[in-house]
């Protein structure tokens, strides 16, 4: 106690001193001048207090001593917290900082696709336009992970807000005038952003291609079915997403080819969920029509960081 002291400014001894008096003409002005340092340092009441000054930090203690109803003394432990509480501002300072980025690439990204909106605006021919409009929802859809990220300590986020989210933007971004609206069943949970990122845009792809080549100017409806498996403890199964978007519109070409596919989106698709993802893609038509899109992700890398 008395070294910790001593590294607050005492240059006296701590024999015969009142505790509570001492520590409050140490503390730094401004700082922990309250009835909770005084209660703690005179041991009156079981809680804890800091005191801070010349740069360091004290923790106090009080464990009051009392016999028979009566209290006869206290214990006060002392510890200095310094080292520790300088990290945690760091880390506090490092997570400010890590929300402020996520926020300013959001901006970012909103302003390049304004700028390809208003691009895609001045041009004549449709299938530049078309093609303008859909880097227009591939950039909101990374837009958005970063909207949420900057809202969050962690680089973890809710994903199914961002799903809800991503349908409804790729569902309205898409040149057919459809006014279907794209149905979420189950829940993604929360991910992180290594895996949120390329998961929106894969969303995005899927109900956007459903809205233009599956339903096409025809009414009809898209379903996103999401089944989490968490790892349990002492259980060999590991965590996973699996996915399945579906359509009933007119199903796929009798020639598809999901590995010789000129479609940009599905190569965009496949390239984030196999090569990047590590999962697993399947393309195939329904049996009373449309089409069937199912994923499996593996989520072993998130264990540890999802709470």
């Amino acid at each position: 106690a008395l070294s910790a002291y001593r590294r607050l400014g005492l240059a006296a001894d701590l024999v015969g001193a009142r505790l509570d008096r001492t520590t409050l003409e140490l503390a730094a002005p401004g700082e922990a001048r309250d009835e909770a340092l005084t209660y703690t340092a005179s041991g009156r009441a079981p809680q804890e207090a800091e005191v801070e000054a010349r740069g360091v930090t004290v923790q106090l203690r009080a464990i009051p001593l009392v016999i028979d109803g009566v209290r006869i003394g206290a214990l006060v432990m002392v510890r200095d917290v310094t080292e520790l509480r300088r990290r945690e501002r760091e880390l506090l300072t490092k997570d400010a900082t890590i929300r402020e980025i996520h926020h300013r690439v959001k901006n970012n990204l909103q302003t390049v696709a304004a700028l390809l909106r208003l691009q895609s605006r001045r041009l004549d021919v449709p299938e530049a336009r078309a093609a303008l409009d859909e880097a227009v929802g591939r950039v909101g859809s990374i837009a958005i992970v970063h909207e949420m990220l900057s809202h969050t300590p962690d680089e973890v986020v809710d994903f199914d807000d961002i799903a809800d989210r991503v349908m409804q933007m790729a569902a309205e971004v898409s040149s057919t005038g459809s006014t279907v609206v794209p149905r979420r069943e189950g829940g993604f949970g929360l991910l992180s952003a290594l895996v949120a990122t390329p998961l929106s845009m894969v969303l995005a792809e899927l109900v956007q291609n459903a809205v233009e080549h599956g339903l096409g100017q025809g009414p009809g409806k898209i379903e996103v079915r999401v089944r989490r498996f968490d790892a349990v403890p002492g259980h060999p199964r590991t965590s996973s997403l699996e996915l399945a978007v579906f359509d009933d519109g007119g199903g796929l070409p009798e020639d598809f080819d999901l590995e010789g596919t000129t479609s940009l989106g599905l190569q965009i698709v496949r390239t984030l969920i196999v090569g990047e993802l590590g999962g697993t893609l399947a393309i195939k038509p329904r049996e009373d029509g449309g089409t069937e899109v199912a994923i499996s992700l593996p989520l072993e890398h998130e264990e540890g960081e999802v709470p």
